[in-house]
């Protein structure tokens, strides 16, 4: 053993010499330190994590609530990737040369109109910006005091060292939206659309031809030819994107019966030194995640396992600890108070009459079993046995406590007018006949402070859950995925990725293990993914390449719409020819005498930007209603559901002056959108273009 044990110390010290000194393997070169790269720029540990601490204390400030696990690797995927969005964009201005200035800078915050988020702290209570304030501010701002009859004091210690390098990034990306946007153009044709379409009333009747009124399915009876004709008119809709199908299990992360054991165990000494004489208050604020001075409770606003020991125990009483849902809680009843608020607590049995059942019969019984509880039966057993009520029969009849409101009123009549421990009923409700039996009555309300401490994973909990992930995507390797699911107890699920897409039905948004099922081949089995809750692991077990769905594998499931398109094309000819047959000037409502199966309906005054009563916002139509003049009838209209024929019956007038006052701002609105869009496609395409490589799994669990 002496020998074994010196070998050992020998291979350590050659592992510090050799790895932690000369690093001939490379594995303390730093290269430890990278949580992922975005085209080659390595993203350290430290820029992450300094982001993501950042990204936490603004939510703390702005909700005043630290982050839970969940919602912290939620800020993880966040910031992650706003640093992709960020070095993107950053390349690129680099390649476009988009620089600014120091000069630039200088003249932006002194002109008279500067920065908005830093104008907004020199505005008094009257809205008035302080130039003379702002003005002394710029010119030496570490020694500036705020006026203390206006602006905001606390804005000497908001000044930030780093506000020029935001204002000068900022900048930059106004820079870089104009270059984008520079020939974005919106025509004055689009701006008098805009404006006709939101100002514009119209008023129009329409008929609607409905193919599957008109034309029988017996009547349209399509060739292979045909079906495959409507396909190669439709290529766009065969397009498929490139697919895998995979199987994995998901790991959850819940605590053990450990971490539930150390809860309980510190509420225990908590609550000896309570009981000791130590200040439970101080108590509270030391070891509640959101503690309080104490809160008014009524009964039925704590629960049932909580309720009964709080609400039995004496004024300045600890009680506890208790096991709740949310973990464990250890209590003191700090006040006790009468309100004009009554509760009861009772138990029920509850009788229905199905369809067709016998009802004297099920009444007869339910007097019998009240009867019997009369006589001393047992209330819970009954309840279990013949209750129909399926939530309160489980707890052999119980509804615990309860105001008058909440019940229906013959339920609530008998309850409040019994006395605690008497049985009442049958009583009839809209649910069936009911036995009542009361418990208590209170009219109370009980101030208690509380310590709640969640039972969650303990760091030694989440590291073995961790390592059984990677037992598992060890073992699944040497063997097949599901058969080494099911001998370990884990579920294998199955899961349909498009290539485009982030999100894994089950688990949510997973970027990271979307790309790796679309970097690997059938048979790959990852390593273990940090997802929601927990970890999951994968084995690829189908891929599908993008492209075009063959004619032969798409024809019978195009055959139903091919026909419904055939069905329409002859309901616009059916359309035309009763068109034909409307003398000019006549009135649309001569197509109901021809054929009684077509109504004529009105829409309006509406403008074209609304939704049509009766046909949506089909664009066929709504585009053919503007270039009709007043008494008009249009051709036959070919339209989504089917064909139409419209007759405008009144237009309201363009108002110059107001198209006038509205066009630079439809124009800027137009420009704005227009701008938008292209600036996110940009991204977008900066994205899928990228090498981006993420290796955040490695670092968090």
């Amino acid at each position: 053993m002496p020998t074994i044990l010196f070998m050992l110390l020998i291979a350590f010290l050659i592992t510090i010499v050799f790895e932690w000194g000369m690093d001939y393997t490379g594995m303390s070169s730093g290269k430890s330190d990278v949580i992922g790269s975005i085209n080659g720029r390595e993203i350290s540990f430290k820029e992450f994590n300094d982001l993501v601490k950042e990204y936490s204390e603004n939510q703390r400030a702005r909700t005043g609530v630290d982050l839970d696990e969940n919602a912290l690797k939620q800020a993880r995927d966040q910031v992650w990737q706003s640093i992709i969005t960020r070095d993107l964009v950053a390349q690129e201005m680099e390649k476009m040369g988009v620089t600014v200035t120091d000069q630039e800078i200088v003249d932006w915050v002194r002109s008279d109109n500067p920065p908005d988020d830093l104008r907004q702290n020199f505005v008094d209570s009257t809205g008035e910006f302080r130039r003379d304030l702002y003005d002394q501010f710029l010119a030496n701002p570490n020694e500036f005091i705020q006026d203390p009859q206006g602006v905001d004091q606390s804005f000497g210690t908001k000044w930030l060292a780093n506000y020029e390098q935001y204002l000068r990034e900022r900048r930059a990306q106004e820079k870089l939206r104009s270059l984008l946007s520079a020939s974005v153009f919106i025509s004055e044709g689009e701006v008098l659309q805009k404006f006709n379409d939101q100002q514009i009333n119209y008023e129009f009747s329409y008929a609607f031809f409905d193919p599957n009124r008109l034309v029988p399915d017996s009547l349209v009876t399509l060739s292979d030819e045909e079906v495959r004709a409507y396909y190669n008119e439709h290529l766009e809709q065969q397009k498929t994107d490139a697919t895998r199908k995979v199987k994995f299990v998901h790991l959850r992360e819940v605590a053990s019966e450990a971490d539930s054991h150390d809860v309980r165990t510190l509420l225990d000494d908590l609550a000896a030194r309570a009981r000791a004489g130590e200040n439970f208050l101080d108590l509270v604020y030391t070891y509640d995640e959101n503690p309080d001075s104490g809160t008014y409770f009524n009964h039925g606003e704590l629960t049932p396992e909580i309720e009964g020991p709080v609400f039995t125990a004496a004024k300045n009483e600890i009680v506890g600890p208790l096991s709740g849902p949310d973990g464990y809680h250890l209590m003191k009843v700090l006040d006790s108070r009468k309100t004009a608020r009554e509760f009861v607590h009772a138990s029920h049995i509850l009788f229905t009459v199905d369809p067709g059942a016998d009802s004297l019969a099920v009444i007869a019984t339910a007097r019998d079993v009240a009867r019997q509880l009369r006589e001393g039966a047992d209330f819970v057993a009954m309840a279990s046995s013949h209750s129909k009520d399926p939530g309160s029969a489980q707890r052999g009849g119980d509804l615990g406590w309860f105001e008058k409101t909440r019940m229906v009123k013959p339920f609530a009549d008998a309850a409040f007018a019994a006395r605690p421990g008497q049985v009442v009923g049958p009583i009839r409700t809209q649910f069936g006949w009911h036995i009542i039996k009361v418990h208590g009555k209170e009219s109370r309300e009980i101030k208690v402070a509380d310590i709640l401490i969640p039972i969650k994973p303990s760091a030694q909990t989440e590291s073995e859950i961790y390592d059984r992930a990677v037992d598992f995507a060890y073992n699944a390797r040497e063997g097949d995925f599901t058969r080494e699911a099911q001998s370990v107890g884990f579920e294998a699920r199955e899961a349909d990725l498009r290539e485009k897409a982030t999100t894994i039905p089950g688990l949510g948004v997973q970027e990271a293990a979307v790309k790796w099922a679309f970097d690997n081949g059938v048979g790959e089995v990852s390593d273990p993914f940090t997802v929601s809750s927990g970890y999951a692991v994968f084995v690829i077990v189908e891929t599908k390449e993008a492209g075009i769905r063959p004619f032969d594998e798409v024809k019978e499931t195009l055959r139903p719409a091919a026909t419904r398109a055939a069905k329409i094309k002859r309901t616009v000819s059916i359309a035309s020819e009763l068109r034909k047959q409307i003398p000019e000037g006549d009135s649309l409502s001569r197509i109901s005498v021809m054929n009684t199966s077509i109504a004529i309906q009105k829409a309006g005054p509406l403008t074209l930007a609304a939704n049509i009563p009766g046909i949506g916002r089909d664009p066929r139509v709504v585009g053919s209603v503007a270039p009709l003049a007043v008494g008009e009838i249009s051709p036959a209209i070919e339209g989504i559901r089917g064909a139409y024929l419209i007759q405008l019956l009144s237009k309201s007038d363009f108002d110059s002056t107001q198209y006038r006052d509205q066009q630079e701002t439809i124009r800027n609105q137009l420009l704005q959108e227009r701008r938008g869009k292209l600036y996110n496609e940009w991204i977008a395409k900066l994205k899928e273009a990228a090498d981006i490589e993420d290796n955040r799994s490695v670092f968090f669990r």
